[in-house]
């Protein structure tokens, strides 16, 4: 059911309040181009029991409140797969994020040992024997109306798979003793602040090697998000990213110079939109010498190499996705006694602990090499308390 005016979307979401689900299932589809800074979101799509339906956000004068007091709703869960992009999508229409939150990914990677972050295709195979082909529309106009029938059978299948999956995962949670782990990490996810990207964090983005160009990039890259965020545009609109590598690779650090350059290198930007690079690289300065001290560039790659077999192994032996524990930064954080996530929460019962002790030196690991059943080596590591 393809829902295109206002009177439509209060009739369905009516029916969907009078059921008085505990749960249902969300997808949305939406377009990111090489134009706009925010996602255009173009459909939204609900799933709880034997019905279903789809709305065209673009459709014309059509109004979403009915559907934003259902996703507000704190008595319903909102099931979404891999929910960040539908979030971001989704806060370009609504004022809060949907509430409460299931993330099927999420669940299921605290069930299951997975290299990567799973997509929702392979877990409908893996769960429910279904295969998916989720590269028909994989590349489809969202924009484009009318929409075919191929693109709304494409819609409507992410979300009626996903309803019966959540089931299914809130026993694997259940059996597994990771409910209240799982719970923990969707209050995380909860927050607002995880979908609005802080202009101060933009430097992330950006690969360099050359600590003593923190500054230059920091400053540049934070200018270059907070006026793509303030217009609507395209990041590469503002400045683009072949500037910035351009500036690490001469080794532009003075203010003066680089606001040369980017008076050079941008066009249709306003002159008081150019001055505010000033006091932003003077902020960052100022930022840089407090954090002169704090780098991830200084830990022992030794400890780091160690700590990532041990918890790959640890992960794999209890059937935990790895990519949930720690990432990269967080794991060199720890060996530079920098606090992040894994000290706190079910992180830190874990592995984080361990962590702690071995830093500590109140700890060692043990580490050996042993083969399974269906003959696959894998790694085991044992704690031993030093004792003195």
């Amino acid at each position: 059911m393809l829902i295109i005016t206002t009177s439509e979307l209060e009739d369905a979401c009516e029916k969907l309040n009078t059921v008085k689900p505990k749960f249902i299932a969300v997808d949305t589809e939406f377009i990111r181009n090489n134009i706009t800074y925010y996602p255009k979101l173009s459909l939204v799509q609900i799933s709880y029991g034997e019905k279903s339906f789809i709305v065209d956000a673009l459709a014309p004068e059509i109004d979403l409140s009915a559907i934003e007091k259902i996703m507000l709703n704190k008595e319903i869960i909102k099931v979404f797969h891999s929910c960040k992009q539908d979030m971001e999508s989704l806060l370009t229409v609504f004022k809060d994020i949907p509430a409460p939150i299931f993330d099927t990914q999420i669940a299921a990677m605290f069930c299951t040992y997975y290299y990567d972050f799973i997509g929702y295709s392979k877990l409908i195979e893996q769960y429910m024997g279904i295969t998916l082909d989720k590269l028909k529309a994989k590349n489809s106009d969202w924009l484009k109306r009318p929409l075919s029938e191929e693109q709304l059978d494409y819609a409507i299948n992410d979300v009626t798979y996903l309803y019966d999956l959540y089931q299914i995962l809130c026993d694997k949670l259940e059996e597994s003793g990771r409910a209240s782990w799982f719970q923990e990490e969707m209050r995380a996810i909860g927050d607002i602040n995880r979908y609005t990207h802080n202009p101060k964090n933009a430097w992330k983005r950006i690969k360099f090697n050359h600590p003593q160009l923190m500054l230059t990039v920091k400053a540049v890259s934070e200018w270059q998000e907070t006026l793509a965020q303030r217009y609507n545009v395209n990041r590469n609109k503002i400045v683009n990213n072949a500037v910035i590598v351009g500036l690490i690779e001469r080794n532009v650090e003075r203010v003066d110079e680089i606001l040369d350059e980017l008076k050079k290198k941008t066009k249709n930007i306003k002159e008081e939109d150019l001055l505010e690079f000033i006091n932003i690289f003077n902020d960052n300065e100022k930022d840089c010498m407090q954090h002169a001290n704090v780098s991830l560039d200084n830990y022992d790659k030794s400890i780091f190499d160690i700590l990532s077999i041990i918890l790959e192994g640890k992960c794999k032996e209890n059937n935990v996705s790895r990519k949930l524990v720690a990432s990269k930064d967080e794991l060199i954080k720890s060996i530079s006694g920098q606090t992040n996530d894994l000290f706190r929460g079910w992180r830190y019962d874990f592995f984080g602990k361990s962590v702690k002790s071995f830093m500590d030196a109140d700890l060692k690991f043990e580490i050996s090499s042993v083969k399974s059943a269906d003959n696959i080596a894998r790694i085991q590591s044992r704690q031993v308390k030093i004792e003195c």
